[in-house]
């Protein structure tokens, strides 16, 4: 399901991100070829200045000069002297070409009063008008007609230039942009593939630890169903010899069960963020002398020494809630409890440095191997899996982390000086 989920995303953000690259291209392909036509216009109504001036002052127009203009400047010209039209241009000019000055002609005569073939009524100054043409292909020709006054009489001219070059060079532009864009899209489905990838991450990391919570619960939940469903089938059908003792284990298992059930929905409210917190000013030093008490007569009973270390100094309060530290430190220490051998030692300390409140519990036991150390958090972990403990279902150290988080501290483990392992939480001065 994730992968086709990433696949869809992949492909919707390269298609988004596609969308406006070809929106930014084309906006500035329009621009681009906006200027490149005003710029080619203007470029054309320069020459046309150009060529006009030198008409006035050149007496003589050989077939050889008026080619060389035209190769010059990129345009076709036709002259017509006083009305004549140049013999050794009408030999030259192909039909086509021929069609547009006669279009051209017709263009200036009608729309701007212009008739190159009647120099009735001319002032002293060249007049001329400049305008497009499509050709019968429908292409744009830029087009200029002007009467240009001699001593003679009159010049006609009539200068053509196509925009072939324009259109290739803008076609060659769309093409650029056309691959850029190709490539861009590209990077940008390997770009959204790698991106969609980590966003995806989480999700699956959650999706495969959700799915090791859901086996591990249900194999810690069947064990105790079927210590139970035994006994009771046992005792049912008469088959117990001592009746009394069955039911003890029934009852025993269903407390296990009830108390897997409650760390399992303390760790929900905590993943649905419903974990409440009652914060006030707590005395540490007061609660860690509690829980040692409370923890004595255990540690007698499993041979073990058993010290605690205050600071001598006075300790300002920490707002914090007193029973979750409680519960933290009730955690630790039992399972330091459980994986410290007998004849080994545990330590409680507290220290202050102004800033937070560290509380150590400390043991000589066996410690935990460091590739085990950032795991052992994690739900349902157990450093010894073929442990026949079952007072330990592995959830104690996932709910010491949640409750240290809300507290906007932390929790850390570290190796004992000597061997054996260290829990170190870290509480800030406030936790407000």
């Amino acid at each position: 399901m994730l992968h086709r989920l990433h696949l869809q995303l992949t492909f919707f953000c390269t298609l988004v991100t596609g969308l406006i690259l070809a929106a930014l291209s084309v906006i500035c392909l329009f621009i681009s070829e906006s200027g490149l036509k005003q710029q080619n216009y203007a470029s054309f109504l320069s020459n046309t200045y150009t060529l006009y001036q030198q008409f006035e002052y050149d007496s003589i127009f050989s077939h050889q000069r008026i080619l060389q203009l035209s190769h010059s400047y990129d345009v076709s010209i036709r002259l017509t002297d006083n009305g004549t039209p140049l013999f050794f241009q009408q030999l030259s000019e192909e039909p086509e070409l021929s069609d547009l000055f006669s279009q051209a002609a017709d263009t200036a005569a009608a729309e701007y009063g212009l008739n190159i073939m009647d120099g009735t009524g001319l002032r002293s100054l060249t007049e001329h008008h400049d305008f497009t043409l499509r050709d019968a292909k429908g292409r744009t020709v830029y087009a200029s007609a002007a009467l240009i006054p001699k001593s003679s009489g009159y010049l006609g001219a009539i200068i053509l230039h196509p925009v072939t070059a324009l259109n290739a060079r803008i076609n060659h532009q769309r093409i650029f942009f056309a691959l850029v864009d190709a490539v861009g899209l590209f990077l940008l489905f390997l770009f959204s593939w790698y991106f969609t990838a980590k966003m995806l991450q989480p999700i699956e990391n959650n999706r495969r630890k959700q799915t090791q919570f859901i086996a591990a619960a249900s194999h810690e939940l069947r064990s105790p169903l079927t210590v139970m469903l035994s006994c009771l089938s046992a005792v049912r059908n008469g088959i117990a010899p001592n009746p009394d003792s069955y039911l003890d284990t029934v009852e025993t298992e269903g407390r296990r069960m009830s108390c897997l059930i409650s760390d399992m929905l303390l760790l929900a409210n905590a993943d649905n963020h419903t974990w409440t917190m009652h914060p006030c000013p707590v005395e540490l030093d007061t609660l860690l002398l509690q829980v040692w008490e409370s923890f004595e007569p255990l540690a007698r009973s499993f041979h073990l020494g058993w010290d605690i270390r205050l600071p001598d100094d006075c300790l300002p309060p920490c707002v914090c809630d007193g029973e979750r530290i409680t519960q933290v430190l009730s955690i630790l220490i039992d399972n330091a409890f459980s994986y410290t051998p007998s004849g080994g030692k545990i330590m409680l300390s507290l220290s202050y440095d102004k800033a937070s409140f560290r509380i150590c519990v400390s043991d000589n036991g066996p410690g935990i191997p460091d590739e085990q150390k950032e795991s052992v958090f994690e739900r349902f972990h157990r450093l010894d899996s073929s442990r026949k403990d079952k007072s330990h279902f592995g959830l104690g150290l996932s709910i010491a982390k949640e409750i240290m988080v809300l507290h906007k501290g932390s929790l850390i483990l570290e190796d004992t000086p000597g061997g054996g392992a260290t829990f170190r939480i870290v509480l800030p001065a406030s936790c407000e």
